[in-house]
């Protein structure tokens, strides 16, 4: 065996190279031999987790990478340039809108979000604390531009984050399976009130309008791009307190800033330009995780936009089903969104926020009590009022034991609730769900089929 191994020189070393050679020419290719104490435990134990040489996960940081530094003065395009891109690791979550949108589509935060290396620095730049000495003399590069306006967007992107955790982990979507929880011990602006992000936005918006070092073409265009993000915090907040009423004016505020933004992006960055080391894709590395991760390329930016489109016309169509009662038409809407979908509209954020409009801590549509569900099962299956029909198994009620009505309300108001937000599983998991309910039905049924023989029959009087 010569691979280029030599043997230390130590007289208490054996060569037994042979030995192994000649046992394994009679074991068959691909076979094992194992020693009778030899367990799974002590082959792992060969392998030492972070040592180059033994672990083949294991890539190494590239040290090539210039470092970061948060307080390198930035240009307005610069600025909005990496605001359009932190919109899209969002948005690939989901799917401030690259990297929020980002986590939106299932990845890690760390993945997402928290490559955005501003996030780890938002102590450094705050204005409040900001040193003097990083206040640029150069008036096209303003250090305002950072401490205020970068700095209102990234809280207002991890409090977008915040808003839809906190949706997420309602347990209407599973966590490692539709979206990823892992905040890897990283805060995301649960301690600032939505009330105080908002005010942040609006000083920021201010200051830009007011700023005479920056252009009024870049004026605008920072504008529209911290407007919808204020509009996001916003529709945010309103989806956990239930506010649909507030969603129109904010979903129509929001499409017309994404027109302008979509009509106005910024100019291709220099080659020398600070910008893009405002991400890094291997900083998830340094960060506290449950499983490895790989670095993930952030989709076009034009993509982005779409997803964001597509969250807002979600949104809306939210918005207007909250207010029909009828429970066949949400049926109708969820069977259409699974054999029709339209593209990115199926977010788990979106999935999620649907399921806790139909049905949450015993409401369902956001006003109704659970006898709502039976009365709507009984009309729309059988044209019967909720009333007469429970007025009718009493009075012909000859049966042994007491009417299990509360039993029957209980179980039809489960199955149909549970059957319409089932449109709004992953496809996997409602295939699943499904192949149970039919038990359920079919057990609703018997129970049905024995009251009905345990009914005295209707007599009719005919007039002659």
């Amino acid at each position: 065996m010569d691979d280029g191994y030599h043997m230390l020189d130590n007289n208490s070393c054996e060569d037994v190279t042979a030995q192994f050679e000649q046992t394994s020419r009679d074991m068959e290719p691909g076979a094992l031999m194992f020693n009778k104490d030899f367990l799974l435990h002590d082959a792992m134990a060969a392998f030492e987790i972070g040592e180059p040489r033994f672990d083949s996960g294991l890539v190494l940081l590239d040290d090539s990478r210039p470092p970061f530094d948060p307080f390198v003065p930035l240009l307005p395009e610069e600025v909005c340039w990496i605001i359009d891109r932190a919109f899209s690791c969002e948005l690939r979550l989901l799917r401030d809108f690259i990297l929020q949108m980002a986590w939106h589509t299932g990845y890690t935060l760390s993945q997402t979000v928290f490559s955005f290396l501003y996030v780890r620095a938002l102590p450094d730049i705050d204005p409040d604390i900001i040193s003097p000495h990083h206040h640029d003399p150069d008036r096209t590069r303003p250090v305002e531009l950072i401490s205020v306006v970068l700095r209102a967007s990234v809280l207002g992107l991890l409090k977008c984050c915040d808003l839809a955790w906190r949706e997420l982990v309602k347990g209407n979507v599973y966590d490692c399976e539709d979206w990823q929880s892992d905040k890897c011990d990283v805060p995301m602006s649960e301690a600032y009130p939505v009330s105080g992000i908002l005010g942040i936005l609006d000083e920021a918006c201010v200051w830009i309008r007011n700023s005479s070092r920056v252009r009024s073409t870049w004026r605008t265009a920072l504008t529209h791009r911290l407007v919808p993000r204020k509009t996001l915090v916003e529709l945010f907040s309103a989806l956990l307190s239930k506010d649909y009423f507030r969603f129109q004016p904010l979903i129509e505020t929001a499409r017309v800033m994404l027109q302008h933004v979509r009509a106005s992006p910024p100019p291709p960055l220099r080659s020398c330009s600070p910008a893009p080391r405002a991400f890094d894709p291997q900083f998830p590395r340094v960060l506290v995780s449950a499983i490895p991760l790989q670095p993930i390329q952030l989709p076009e930016q034009s993509k982005v936009w779409d997803t964001l489109a597509g969250l807002l016309d979600s949104l809306e169509q939210l918005s207007v089903l909250i207010e029909i009662p009828d429970l066949s038409t949400w049926d109708v809407v969820g069977t259409l969104h699974i054999w029709q979908p339209r593209p990115n509209q199926s977010l788990a954020y979106v999935r999620s926020t649907f399921q806790s409009a139909i049905y949450e801590n015993g409401i369902i549509l956001n006003k109704y009590l659970w006898k709502h569900a039976v009365d709507c099962f009984l009309m729309e299956a059988l044209q019967i009022p909720y009333d007469p029909f429970i007025s009718s198994f009493q009075t012909r009620w000859v049966g042994p034991d007491s009417l299990p009505l509360r039993h029957i309300e209980c179980t039809i108001t489960e199955l149909l609730i549970g059957r319409i937000k089932s449109h709004w599983y992953n496809p996997l998991r409602r295939r699943r769900y499904c192949m149970k309910l039919l038990f359920d039905w079919h057990e609703l049924y018997a129970t049905l089929t024995d009251v009905q023989k345990h009914l005295a029959p209707v007599v009719s009087s005919v007039v002659r």
